[in-house]
């Protein structure tokens, strides 16, 4: 070992520790969220930090027949839309951004942009005034266009990164061929930006998953309901049956922590191309 490891090794042990607990931190209410939904309620106050004497695994079929299916359903609905118009609007006008010159460009990225800074508990009374007048309160369009909308800064500024490296005699050599802006976009820039566009779907998903505000405030049927505000009232159902609600719980976070563990890879491929480029 040389000399310069010598020196390295004590901070790389400090390193390394750290990064062993705040593993440990993070991922152990997920063990305990799981353990405990198997348990009985007085088990669950007596011993909750031991394994179930007794694995229920009729927990997981009894949340579900309280009714979580219909809400993952609505919330399976509102990612899926919502997700699909923030990555195509935003690559639409990140591919504006990028390849047309145009007077107010930089305003118009600036203003973009500022939407990053306004978080979304500042809005709900003029969204909810705007939904008011749009006759979409109660519906889909409620939750849909505001996760829409607070979507598109991140996912432009992400993916207007990752498209300015890409080549402009790409697009160019297709145009002498006849192609148009559209067909640039779909064919070109597209999928040279799959990375990010994987990245940025997943961020958005996740987020629009656990999304509870804007739900909350513009839906009060429960029909159309998502799963976040779902469980608030499939709590009140159960009353002390916690267990239950537990598993009801670990039924909600499978899609997201699913999704992530699929699309790692080209998640953190698109974050990091999207910060260097």
């Amino acid at each position: 070992m040389t000399a310069r490891a010598l020196r390295q090794a004590p901070s790389r042990a400090a390193a390394f520790a750290l990064l062993s607990a705040l593993s440990v931190v993070t991922v152990y209410p997920l063990i305990w969220l799981v353990l405990n939904s198997f348990k009985h309620t007085d088990e669950l106050f007596e011993a909750s930090w031991a394994l179930p004497a007794s694995w229920r695994w009729e927990n997981y079929p009894k949340a579900w027949r309280f009714g979580l299916g219909h809400f993952m359903a609505n919330s399976v609905l509102v990612t899926t839309v919502s997700v699909a118009a923030i990555v195509l609007l935003s690559a639409l006008a990140a591919y504006v951004l990028v390849t047309v010159r145009f007077r107010g460009r930089g305003v118009l990225h600036a203003f973009i942009l500022g939407g990053l800074i306004v978080p979304p508990e500042v809005s709900l009374f003029p969204l909810f005034k705007i939904m008011l007048v749009l006759g979409v309160l109660n519906t889909y369009f409620a939750m849909i266009l505001p996760d829409v909308a607070y979507g598109l800064p991140f996912t432009v500024l992400l993916l207007r990164a990752y498209m300015m490296v890409i080549p402009a005699e790409m697009a160019e050599a297709a145009r002498i061929d006849g192609a148009g802006m559209l067909r640039c976009f779909w064919s070109i820039y597209l999928p040279l930006c799959r990375p990010a566009l994987a990245a940025a779907a997943l961020v958005q998903g996740m987020r629009v998953w656990n999304e509870f505000v804007f739900a909350l405030t513009f839906v009060g049927r429960d029909a159309l309901r998502p799963l976040t505000v779902g469980l608030t009232t499939f709590g009140d159902s159960l009353q002390t049956d916690w267990p239950v609600l537990l598993a009801g719980l670990v039924i909600s976070i499978v899609p997201v922590l699913t999704a992530f563990l699929l699309m790692q890879r080209q998640f953190m491929g698109g974050l990091t191309a999207g910060a260097l480029k």
